[in-house]
């Protein structure tokens, strides 16, 4: 009888340890910005950490590629983006990694698109070829869209890790319920705020005003990144003149002065909205607690703002 030795049967079993767990080790998850983190974790909640690509303050509008963004990518086993009409710095990144399965939200079966066209509210279900420039990608600012989009995650993940199938599927359950929850809730806000007109930094705000029946009078730039021409800050300045008492939402990513320039000697209540969830700690819940913020910051200043117009009137 042949006798192995006690170290040498020592560092069998741990290869076969470290072989295992290397098997069985969860995927690497990685979204683009950090709303669709915050769906992400939801999903893989007792799994994995989803990591999120632009730091705090940074535009994916603008978001200049660095050397710690090309690790986390080709790191990543999976990443979630919304598109090239959102994240412009991605595609020519994405197409030169190789073994990451990347999956664009703004192509996904059953998003609903709000054309970008100005004044334009079509809604297109994504089912046939469109261009991304055609469309508003803010999708994740709308609880449908993040229902789908949820779906879809839950898929991805499921093709490239089996083994946790249930653990995604349960995940998913209790996701869609909270949406449920949180569209409830926020239905119930607008209606008691009593749906008055608002001024929005950029044009962003398409996909939640949809969702729950809000009214967005107009917008300080289509995009974040450009100075409003000359033409539409006087339109926005008689807008905001004849609107008396009404609310403004400013965005903590951009400080541009001709905000305070336009707001001068008007009765105007200044907000923040934050679309990109900038201050809000990535968890399980935490997509409802974005979307529920996003709401309480309208409401409450809406209803200020309807105060003090009765206080004057």
């Amino acid at each position: 009888m042949q006798f192995v030795p006690i170290k040498q049967l020592l560092i069998t079993v741990m290869l076969m340890t470290a072989s295992f767990c290397a098997s069985a080790e969860s995927p690497k998850v990685l979204a683009s910005i950090k709303p669709l983190q915050l769906i992400a974790q939801a999903v893989t909640e007792g799994v994995t950490h989803t990591e999120v690509l632009l730091p705090p303050g940074s535009s994916p509008h603008s978001h200049s590629l660095k050397p710690s963004d090309a690790r986390k990518l080709r790191s990543a086993d999976v990443i979630f983006w919304v598109g090239p009409a959102m994240e412009t710095f991605l595609p020519k990144m994405l197409a030169s990694t190789k073994g990451v399965k990347a999956v664009s939200m703004m192509d996904i079966h059953g998003i609903r698109l709000l054309s970008s066209e100005e004044d334009e509210h079509h809604i297109h279900e994504h089912g046939e070829h469109h261009d991304h420039g055609d469309y508003d990608p803010h999708i994740w600012l709308s609880t449908d869209n993040a229902r789908v989009i949820a779906r879809e995650m839950a898929r991805v993940l499921v093709s490239v890790d089996k083994v946790n199938q249930s653990r995604y599927q349960s995940n998913l359950d209790r996701f869609l319920k909270s949406m449920d929850q949180t569209d409830s809730r926020n239905g119930q806000k607008v209606e008691q705020s009593g749906k008055q007109p608002f001024f929005v930094f950029h044009n962003a705000y398409g996909y939640l005003q949809e969702q729950y029946g809000l009214e967005v009078a107009g917008y300080f730039t289509l995009n974040p990144e450009q100075q409003p021409g000359a033409r539409h800050l006087v339109g926005l300045k008689g807008q905001l003149g004849k609107a008396g008492v009404t609310c403004i939402f400013r965005e903590p990513q951009f400080q541009p002065a001709y905000i305070k320039r336009l707001t001068e000697g008007l009765s105007v209540k200044v907000g923040v909205l934050d679309p990109l969830a900038e201050n809000i700690q990535s968890g399980p819940e935490s997509y409802a607690q974005f979307i529920n913020q996003l709401v309480d910051n309208i409401t409450s200043c809406i209803q200020g703002a309807v105060k003090k117009n009765d206080k004057l009137s």
